[in-house]
């Protein structure tokens, strides 16, 4: 006959391994919202300032320059 203690030791075993079968992942689930409160903005020129060519982002002067200079 089977005692309580064996059934309580069988009891335990069984709820750790539902727990290691099914880990807790909601500390890695990130909702869309939240996705770019951690990035800074990388550039933003609303048009007002008056920023020299060679200090614009680097991807603005190669687009303007393939646009603009003859080939």
């Amino acid at each position: 006959m089977i005692t309580e203690d064996v059934i309580k030791i069988y009891q335990k075993n069984i709820n750790q391994f539902e727990e290691n079968l099914y880990p807790d992942i909601s500390g890695a689930v990130m909702s869309f919202s939240d996705v770019h409160k951690f990035e800074a903005p990388q550039y933003i020129y609303n048009g007002d300032e008056e920023i020299p060519f060679n200090e614009r982002h680097p991807e603005y002067q190669r687009i303007f320059k393939e646009e603009f200079l003859d080939k």
